[in-house]
């Protein structure tokens, strides 16, 4: 984050390209739910692009969910696990939206409150709700999804989010499971299942190619490439405003495509296991 002041923070990550990143989706006078809002890297982004924003992370450790490892601190010791990541995690977090907001002058709002419970607020209450390089660390993502539809008067945008590139119904581990110290990403969902599940829903989905600066991955600073799904509630004036033709297509235009398995994922003879499936 780069603040008014002349004040840097260097992150994980770097969004040299913020419309960009959100598929060009205008948020000028929108009201923007940005949930898993940790920094407020977007949410003070959407700010600047004009837009109303609430930004919506955990209450309490009591809503992290780990894929579950016998020698995990998360499945020996609950409470111990709470605490640790209390102090190293959850409090930080925190701590660092409301530095950001102060710095910016912001007038964003920001609400802790568990993702179950989006279900209890009125429907249609944002305009936009906003879930970025989130998906991945929820361990029921199709009902989370569900939830900021349903908040969602026009669109629900999921930035910089992994999509395996198939029209089957289907949702898959992110790692082969073998790594106790990577117990908190889950799964891939199939474009198939995103289209699905937002039909269902009354959306109409459109993908496009977003970038970021990963600033820890090995061998240094490397450019990453993610598909960022821009939902968009039929009937609405934004769906006939909408220009879906600008959008960089994130998937290769060929017919047939070999779709990897996870990681480390062999079969007799030492050869990694490819997955077929049409586009």
């Amino acid at each position: 984050m780069k603040f008014p002041d002349g004040d840097t923070v260097r992150g994980s990550w770097t969004i040299a390209d913020f419309s960009q990143y959100i598929g060009g989706y205008d948020l000028t006078a929108k009201s923007v739910l940005d949930v898993g809002t940790a920094s407020g890297f977007l949410a003070f982004n959407a700010e600047k692009a004009g837009a109303q924003v609430t930004g919506l992370d955990a209450a309490s450790t009591d809503e992290f969910r780990h894929v579950p490892f016998s020698d995990s601190l998360s499945y020996r010791d609950i409470r111990q696990f709470k605490n640790t990541w209390t102090i190293h995690n959850l409090i930080p977090i925190k701590n660092s939206w409301w530095h950001a907001w102060y710095k910016y002058n912001s007038n964003a709002k920001c609400v802790y409150a568990p993702m179950p419970e989006l279900y209890e607020w009125p429907e249609q209450m944002f305009d936009v709700v906003m879930a970025g390089a989130i998906v991945e660390h929820l361990s029921e993502p199709v009902y989370a999804i569900g939830a900021w539809a349903r908040l969602a008067r026009e669109a629900v945008l999921i930035p910089f989010t992994d999509v395996v590139p198939v029209d089957d119904l289907m949702m898959r581990p992110i790692t082969p499971l073998d790594n106790s110290a990577i117990n908190y990403v889950w799964w891939h969902l199939s474009r198939g299942l995103y289209n699905k599940i937002f039909d269902n829903l009354g959306f109409d989905v459109h993908y496009t190619l977003a970038r970021a600066e990963h600033h820890d991955a090995e061998g240094g600073t490397q450019l990453a490439t993610r598909p960022s799904i821009i939902a968009i509630r039929r009937g609405t004036d934004a769906a006939r405003r909408f220009d879906a033709s600008k959008l960089e297509d994130p998937f290769p235009s060929v017919l047939v495509s070999a779709v990897p398995a996870p990681p480390d994922t062999v079969v007799p003879g030492g050869k990694k296991r490819w997955w077929r499936g049409k586009l």
